[in-house]
């Protein structure tokens, strides 16, 4: 038997941290329970400023972009923004050694 899905009227932004990239989406629940879910991502296009800086991933941030974020921004949450400006997709190949471009802003 298929799940129930039901989309809310309501954003995400009431659920997830500040600076989530589902906070803009709606809520789906689904399920008897409402188990509750969001839809499927999709990549921003960040655009780079001037004030940008770049930076060279570390054997101790290696598949770590939390920490780089940590390390720029104060907050660990935006990893993904980290991720997408750099058109890295797998955690796996934020590796040691590499170049990185780090959005100045977070917004």
């Amino acid at each position: 038997m298929a799940n129930k899905i039901e989309v809310a009227n309501i954003l995400a932004k009431k659920m997830v941290p500040s600076g989530s990239r589902y906070e803009d989406n709606k809520v789906i629940y689904y399920g008897e329970d409402k188990y509750i879910t969001f839809p499927i991502y999709r990549r921003q296009d960040i655009k780079s400023g001037d004030r940008d800086k770049y930076t060279v991933i570390n054997k101790s941030t290696e598949y770590r972009p939390d920490l780089v974020s940590q390390d720029f921004y104060g907050t660990s949450i935006f990893w993904w923004k980290i991720m997408e400006i750099n058109n890295i997709r797998d955690i796996w190949d934020f590796k040691a050694g590499l170049s990185i471009l780090v959005p100045e802003s977070y917004s």
